[in-house]
């Protein structure tokens, strides 16, 4: 059974090799080089995982900056999800006022009290 480093190390590997691949299928214009069912089935497992983690408390940021995700990507992305989880935008919002998930940026708590004078 490989311990957590070796996991975490096999992980990082495979999502790079994943992203590289992306990454080459988009700047070729070569969406057909990913299978609609294998990209669903890595949607759905990157979703489950990062709800998993942001449930646990473990405010992570969706991306990282510079991760060349666009509005129109982040917006197209969260209708198609809403849509194939069959969820109103009512039900959603209804959801979010009963929730701290997403209240505030996870660098928020890095950075509370830097603008405050010493002593104060």
């Amino acid at each position: 059974m490989p311990d957590s480093d070796d996991r975490q190390r096999k992980v990082a590997d495979l999502v790079n090799e994943v992203d590289r691949l992306m990454v080459e299928a988009l700047k070729e214009d070569r969406l057909s080089d990913v299978p609609d069912d294998s990209l669903g089935q890595l949607f759905a497992s990157v979703l489950r995982l990062y709800a998993a983690k942001i449930e646990s408390g473990n405010l992570i940021r969706t991306f990282p900056s510079g991760s060349g995700v666009t509005a129109t990507d982040a917006l197209a992305s969260c209708t198609a999800i809403l849509q194939a989880a069959d969820i109103s935008i009512f039900a959603l919002n209804h959801w979010q006022s009963m929730t701290t998930i997403g209240k505030h940026l996870p660098d928020e708590d890095e950075n509370e009290g830097e603008d405050e004078e010493p002593g104060a």
